[in-house]
């Protein structure tokens, strides 16, 4: 009872006070409506300095809380409704009555007003700051500049669109994350958005990406959003960061104002990092800036941090073996960081020694020990599946048939995609180009680096994960196989029943032995050039009925393997640079056959053997010795049996007597790509008699070499008399001179050397001593390489 009657005497006076306040409510509302109203105006240039302070912040990459957003919306619930108070005021006849209720409401406004201003207190030091991007590699002296490159083409007024691009995991979107936190640590501009997009990504999922950084209303449909993301950034100095894009997106579906470099325009950016220029194109980059595998020393520096010092220091073989373990993973970021985890731990040198033999192998998978959506290879197969078509794709594979930290040389790659019919063009030329077309697709999306004009290759990782592909990620092992080294004894090469392709190039292995596991085989592509080979017999090449492209060139066969003639299923033979003088007969039973090269061979033909193979398209017998007297005998074969061929595109060959050259080229009308010319014995060679005549060869020949004519001293380029053509070689892209040592001088009569090589990129002097001036090649406008 006692602690009840407490209660009601300490009340009473609460209640009284209650009481006597709201008598007074009809004569106070004029007041207490002036006190709301300047209440609104302060809550209200209160509420303008938090949206200022995030939007300061949400420039230094910071996202306001869930808090501050509770109160905003709070704020704006309160402004509709005191509005809605203060206009029943105006409106409204003033009673007794109406007076009690508006001051009633105004009252209880005040104190929802002053309760939302004390809250304001309590946050706001608590914006939410988001820490930096992370970012996984140290700082290098490559990714140093790299990164001060973006940074000023982005806060420059010239290029509206930058493009970074590389392979898979050589820290393109490391790069970007740095220039997100560089940006976000300045007042450069307004808004700095970071977006990840990876393959598959929308515009749809790029614009409620986008929606959700910037805080704006997410119900809608696309038009909706995009008009709320364009109204937001029309008047703002913004960069947009796209990260791993794959095909072009459409800025202006999203609702990007597209950026501009016009000088005093609001200033707008957009940095993407891509695999492929392609993408570069499509989004139309106005500078490209390239992120490259890291050098050695950077690459040891990584491997060492993520190893730790500890680890690689315990054990001298460690270290050693370390070294070797930073040499096959060839520079490349992803790799590195992924191996070094996965070694971090390792403190004994057999663990270490059986992770560099399972790189040898190309088993990096073995050792990074990670599931597969988050291994190197698995990152890496996204550039491959992103490629068009499966022809594309096999014509990547089969680059993996070189051994590792080999140069290709281009012509004899698309050589091989043709054999394999990955390319099957009606004209050869065409067939080159786009053999040609293929190797520049794949560097464009880093599959494959040019070493030169002449020569690409492929990154270790690369080719690794191709091999991993190809043997359907090591369950299905041996379908391919590719040995390589440097070899001084006799070799012997095992050959599985499911094996489709050996290559054993560049071994100088001077004998090699092949050995079934059974009797039958799948085997289709065998290469085995340049090993120094001087006898065939050990290689059971009878035992391989299947095969379709066989390359034995480079070797020192002295004569020719006869069991050759078995394989009735070839298509490509190439055994150039042998020291075999003729073809048997049997060479007929080769009815398939459609390429043939016997370039550097010296070999005659048995008579009618080429009519016989009547789908053969190329027949190279070119750089044959000049002291080789027997090409007055084969050109005659050679005319009859071209005749019968109705799908002939190509000829290389060498010219030693003009007169027969000038009779041969007026009699047959045979495509010649390469040519070579040889011992003329007059002191001035005419290209516009000797070449005039023959509209063919003017516009196929493709590579021309002038050698060992020791008479010649002038070269003459001479317009045509009468109504005869020009000579214009519209084709050549190669031309040669070698131990022309008595040529003076290269001469152009009534010619300009633009119109004679339109298309003419590289151009070689070799050993001509007397010639003094090349000044002419000046205006050729294709020109890439002089020697």
């Amino acid at each position: 009872m006692e602690s009840v009657k407490s209660t009601i005497t300490n009340t009473i006076p609460e209640f009284a006070g209650t009481i006597v306040e709201h008598a007074f409510y009809p004569f106070q509302v004029d007041k207490r409506i002036r006190d709301l109203e300047w209440a609104t105006r302060d809550l209200e240039a209160l509420k303008e300095d938090v949206k200022t302070s995030i939007e300061i912040a949400e420039r230094k990459n910071s996202s306001r809380t869930k808090q501050v957003v509770e109160w905003l919306n709070k704020v704006e619930t309160i402004e509709k409704e005191t509005e809605e108070i203060l206009e029943n005021c105006r409106k409204r006849r003033r009673s007794f009555w109406s007076n009690y209720t508006n001051n009633s409401s105004a009252v209880k406004k005040l104190r929802e007003i002053k309760n939302l201003c004390d809250q304001k207190k309590t946050f706001e030091a608590t914006m939410d700051l988001l820490p930096p991007l992370s970012h996984e590699m140290p700082a290098s002296s490559s990714k140093s500049s790299n990164l001060d490159s973006a940074l000023h083409d982005i806060k420059d007024d010239v290029h509206g669109v930058i493009g970074i691009w590389g392979m898979g995991g050589v820290g393109k979107t490391h790069l970007l994350k740095q220039i997100n936190n560089e940006l976000c640590r300045d007042r450069a501009f307004d808004v700095v958005l970071f977006v990840t997009c990876s393959k598959g990504c929308s515009e749809e999922k790029i614009q409620n990406e986008i929606i959700t950084k910037l805080h704006l209303e997410k119900n809608g449909s696309m038009e909706q959003k995009q008009n709320r993301i364009y109204n937001f950034l029309r008047d703002r100095k913004f960069v947009l960061l796209l990260d791993d894009l794959w095909s072009r997106v459409d800025l202006n579906t999203i609702g990007i104002p597209y950026p501009t470099n016009v000088v005093g325009i609001c200033k707008r950016k957009i940095v993407l990092t891509t695999r492929s220029t392609e993408v570069c194109g499509q989004m139309e980059v106005k500078k490209r800036i390239r992120v490259d595998v890291l050098n050695w020393d950077d690459a040891w520096s990584l491997f060492k941090e993520i190893v730790t010092e500890e680890t690689i220091n315990s054990d001298p073989l460690i270290q050693k073996s370390a070294v070797d373990v930073v040499n096959e993973l060839g520079g490349l970021p992803l790799a590195l960081i992924t191996i070094g985890r996965a070694m971090y731990d390792k403190m004994d040198p057999s663990e270490w020694d059986n992770a560099v033999v399972l790189l040898k192998q190309a088993r990096l998978n073995d050792v990074e020990f990670s599931c597969a959506d988050q291994s190197v290879f698995y990152t890496l197969r996204f550039s491959y599946d992103s490629l068009r078509n499966d022809t594309l794709k096999q014509c990547f594979l089969h680059c993996s048939l070189w051994h590792e930290d080999s140069c290709i040389w281009k012509e004899s790659l698309v050589e091989l995609w043709m054999g394999l019919g990955l390319i099957d063009e009606p004209r050869i030329q065409d067939a080159y180009n786009l053999g040609y077309n293929y190797i520049r697709r794949l560097q464009a999306v880093c599959l494959l680096e040019s070493h030169d004009d002449n020569f690409i290759k492929m990154h270790d990782v690369i080719r690794d994960m191709a091999m991993w592909i190809i043997n359907n990620q090591e369950v299905d092992m041996n379908r391919w196989i590719v040995r390589d080294g440097s070899y001084d004894r006799p070799q012997e090469i095992e050959v599985f029943s499911n094996t489709e392709k050996l290559s054993f190039m560049g071994s100088n292995a001077k004998e090699l032995c092949l050995s079934l596991t059974c009797s039958s085989t799948k085997l289709s592509v065998l290469l085995l050039n340049s090993n120094g080979l001087n006898n065939s017999k050990s290689l059971r090449l009878e035992l391989f009925s299947e095969l379709t492209i066989l390359n034995l060139s480079n070797n020192s066969l002295e004569v020719f393997p006869i069991e050759i003639c078995n394989l009735v299923h070839l298509q490509f033979l190439n055994l150039s640079r042998n020291t075999f003088r003729s073809l048997p007969k049997e060479l007929a039973n080769l009815t398939k056959l459609k390429y043939l090269h016997l370039r550097s061979t010296n070999c005659t033909f048995s008579k009618n053997v080429l009519s016989v193979l009547k789908v053969l398209r190329v027949l190279d017998i070119s750089d044959q010795n000049p002291d080789f007297k027997n090409y007055i005998e084969i050109f005659p074969t050679i005319e009859e049996d071209l005749q019968c061929l109705p799908d002939f595109q190509a000829l290389g060959i060498t010219i030693s007597n003009m007169h027969i050259f000038q009779k041969f080229f007026q009699t047959v009308n045979v495509l010649v790509r390469w040519l070579n010319v040889r011992n003329y014995n007059e002191s001035c060679f005419s290209f516009s008699s000797s070449f005039v005549d023959n509209f063919q060869l003017q516009n196929n020949l493709y590579y021309l070499q002038m050698k060992n004519m020791h008479a010649v001293e002038f070269i003459e380029f001479e317009r045509a008399k009468g109504n005869r053509g020009n000579c214009l070689l519209r084709g050549l892209e190669h031309l040669n001179f070698c131990f022309m040592r008595n040529m003076k001088e290269i001469i152009w009569k009534s010619l300009d050397p633009k119109d004679v090589f339109p298309r003419l990129q590289a151009l070689q002097f070799f050993e001509c001593p007397k010639l003094k001036s090349i000044s002419w090649v000046i205006n050729l406008p294709c020109i890439r390489e002089l020697w």
